[in-house]
């Protein structure tokens, strides 16, 4: 699957999740319990846009044999760095960023909605994109696999992570 699908899947997830959270009533006054969720929130999505960026920085500098600009799959397993603790960190920091605008929103629809948006997109990244890195990097990837969890909430990850961009 190209870049252009699972884009457009993040893309209108976070949409929907903003919307809904602007746009339906809110059926729950949280009172000054709001101001949890926003900081909550703007905390969820500040570690989802790190652990892309992380992420992202890790697989141009050691997944690709010819740097250009632009996003493209990378040419080769990449199990340094954030990628020594987890498979998919930039698809976690996804998550968390779609998990993070619900929060902001104060809106419990929207909250619910971004828990099933990280429901199937776990469920995505777990039964469609393995596959497709399997039949892309063999016994390699399988290996690696068995060696590492699909995601962590960890901060030394995110420490192993930084320290491979040094």
């Amino acid at each position: 699957m190209g870049f252009a699908p699972k884009f457009a899947f993040w893309f209108s997830s976070w949409a929907v999740i903003a919307l809904i959270g602007v746009f339906v009533r809110k059926p729950l006054d949280f009172g000054y319990f709001y101001y949890f969720f926003l900081f909550f929130g703007l905390f969820l999505m500040a570690y989802g846009l790190l652990l892309n960026a992380i992420a992202g920085r890790t697989l141009k500098r050691y997944g690709h044999f010819d740097i250009k600009r632009g996003i493209k799959k990378p040419e080769k397993l990449v199990t340094v760095g954030i990628y020594s603790c987890m498979r998919h960190p930039s698809q976690f920091g996804s998550i968390f960023f779609g998990v993070g605008i619900a929060f902001l929103t104060g809106n419990i629809y929207s909250m619910l909605m971004a828990g099933w948006f990280a429901f199937f997109a776990m469920y995505f990244i777990l039964a469609i994109e393995e596959r497709e890195t399997i039949r892309e990097f063999g016994a390699s990837y399988c290996k690696f696999l068995k060696e590492r969890r699909p995601f962590t909430f960890s901060l030394q990850c995110l420490k192993t992570g930084l320290r491979a961009l040094k």
